[in-house]
């Protein structure tokens, strides 16, 4: 399937998820989401929590990095 903006290829497991998602067929280059880095936070014993950092915090995704490693 072809992006709708640029008509350029979309990959099959983008194309997948935006299909399962009800979503636009929009390929990266085109999109305007922003880009962010998940961490699993395991400060509970019975379930992990998402954490999601904008790409762009480096600072805070070198944090959570390190407190991940500790935590394993």
């Amino acid at each position: 399937m072809n992006c709708i903006y640029c008509k350029n290829c979309v990959g099959v497991d983008r194309y997948e998820f935006l299909i399962e998602t009800n979503r636009n067929i929009i390929c990266k280059e085109c999109s305007a989401e922003n880009r962010a880095v998940g961490f699993l936070s395991y400060s509970h014993k019975t379930a992990p929590e998402l954490i999601m950092i904008p790409a762009n915090n480096k600072e805070k995704i070198r944090r959570c990095e390190r407190v991940n490693r500790r935590a394993r």
